[in-house]
């Protein structure tokens, strides 16, 4: 008898408990993307942060300490796509923040379109180029538009991305004048939004060490000299990007949504996403900078906890299911002096030399023409019309190409279509997730360790060099139980994984099948 009364009393506590867990419904879903964060740093500077940032996240949610995206080229727009989507870039159709159309032969970006007007900017925006259907999309379709929908983020493509193609707000900091801005796909500029214009957009700020510096003793250097930096308003908007002060504004056009749409109140579940940066300041190499991306990092924290507790103060966490993750790749400066002290294999790639070369070889075998039309990011666009103009075999051509190629000094390996067809391997897999058919190139390369791509005339810059990394994603809230998972997660989990817990349907239901090999 007493055995049994001890079973009812665990029965009714499991489900005393289980429907406490039901009764804490989620009113917000708050997306936390953190660009260029990374796993190592995180934990190296943990003794850096609050109780009530970082470490509330990691100590109570579901951690996935490395995470990634499992394809190549990865940069904050294909990221943000994959993450909100859960799809890759073969997908999405999102494989870079730009890329080379083939009709005009002109860089193009993922956001483009001119049917729309830009709201305190001239760019003409919207998400036409993303062909998948994202998280907040679904919760959008599951509430009949009753959801509200909301992206803040430091830089456009990222907002747009984060936001979907049924945001309500979608809000980001013009380079060239430093205001909030939008498209007039969204609908009118918020209210709010223009009243911070008014008071504080395009405003000079400040930087300097939050702790004194000689609690920043990572990297091996005792006491490192303080820095100083002043941003004068619209001069230096890019490089305000980089620092600490950017994601404290991101924090307050943050609160001052939920504050003025009343996010959260009520039994619709609400969607706020909010983009941070925690990459290298100026993209320098980390040896010229000791101690600022440790001060992101710190003021990173805090951000956190003041938007965690705003929101706690508003809604209640226990009905807030939040998610955290990166975009999954660092930009590191390059030091030329480190490769000559040590020594390292390294070297630059010339694209615009190579195409001109391959032009000259593939003319001696097939007859003289201008074989490549334009490279972009370490792909080549071969001129389809002249192949066919010449009733050329595109196979052949391309076989060619890939053979000279392959004999250029700093390339590892050579990529086309015809490589990614029938049974792959994992490694082709990889390949084949960042390919689109709409704006790949026809041949990309893979270059050896150490080799970076020159600057030219379709490239922005030799100074820097992007590089995938392992990073930390988290899901808190939700009845979600509290845990470390350290094998490989792939990034495109998080989507699914978040409709999941709002019971509602998945964006792009085939993808896991597709792409978790």
């Amino acid at each position: 008898m007493r055995a049994r009364l001890v079973f009812l009393f665990l029965l009714v506590s499991f489900v005393a408990a289980a429907q406490e867990k039901a009764d804490n419904k989620i009113k917000l879903v708050l997306s936390i993307n953190i660009d260029q964060l990374r796993s190592d740093f995180l934990y190296e500077f943990e003794g850096l942060y609050s109780q009530k940032g970082f470490k509330r996240l990691m100590s109570d949610g579901r951690v996935y300490s490395n995470a990634y995206y499992a394809y190549e080229h990865i940069d904050r727009a294909s990221a943000t796509a994959t993450l909100m989507s859960g799809t890759y870039p073969y997908v999405s159709g999102i494989v870079a923040e730009q890329w080379l159309d083939r009709s005009s032969l002109r860089l193009v970006s993922c956001t483009d379109d001119s049917r729309y007007k830009g709201l305190y900017t001239n760019k003409t925006v919207s998400p036409v180029r993303l062909k998948a259907l994202t998280l907040p999309d679904e919760m959008k379709r599951a509430t009949r538009s009753k959801a509200q929908v909301c992206a803040i983020a430091p830089d456009c493509d990222v907002a747009v991305m984060a936001g979907g193609h049924a945001a309500d707000v979608v809000l980001w900091k013009n380079d060239d004048t430093g205001l909030w801005c939008s498209s007039s796909y969204y609908g009118q500029f918020p209210s709010w939004a223009a009243e911070f214009n008014k008071e504080k957009g395009g405003k000079g700020a400040s930087w300097q060490p939050f702790f004194p510096t000689e609690i920043y003793e990572n990297f091996g250097e005792k006491a490192p000299k303080a820095f100083s930096y002043s941003f004068n308003g619209t001069n230096d908007v890019r490089l305000y990007k980089t620092s600490a002060c950017i994601n404290s504004e991101v924090n307050e056009m943050a609160i001052a949504c939920l504050r003025a749409g009343n996010m959260g109140l009520d039994d619709i579940p609400d969607f706020l996403s909010v983009t941070y940066y925690a990459g290298n300041y100026n993209s320098q190499p980390m040896e010229n900078r000791p101690i600022e991306v440790q001060d992101i990092y710190t003021r990173l924290d805090l951000n956190l906890a003041a938007l965690l507790d705003e929101i706690d103060s508003r809604i209640g966490l226990e009905n807030v299911l939040i998610s955290l993750a990166s975009t999954g790749y660092v930009i590191e400066g390059d030091s030329e002096e480190d490769e000559d002290e040590y020594r390292l294999p390294s070297g630059y790639v010339h694209l615009d030399r190579i195409s001109a070369l391959l032009n000259v070889y593939l003319g001696a075998i097939f007859g003289k023409g201008q074989y490549v039309e334009g490279y972009h990011n370490q792909q080549l666009y071969m001129n389809r019309r002249l192949i066919e103009t010449m009733q050329l075999d595109k196979l052949d051509v391309i076989s060619h190409a890939v053979e000279f190629l392959k004999s250029v000094e700093g390339v590892e390996d050579v990529f086309t279509i015809y490589r990614l067809g029938g049974l792959l391997s994992p490694e082709m897999q990889y390949v084949k997730n960042g390919y689109n058919a709409n704006c790949s190139g026809d041949v990309w390369l893979r270059l050896m360790p150490g080799w970076k791509m020159a600057k030219d005339a379709a490239s922005a810059s030799n100074l820097v060099r992007r590089s995938s990394v392992f990073f930390p994603m988290i899901i808190w809230g939700a009845g979600v139980d509290g845990a470390l998972v350290e094998t490989m997660t792939p990034a495109n989990i998080m989507a699914p994984e978040l409709a999941r817990l709002l019971r509602i349907r998945r964006p792009n239901d085939n993808c896991l099948r597709m792409f978790n090999q």
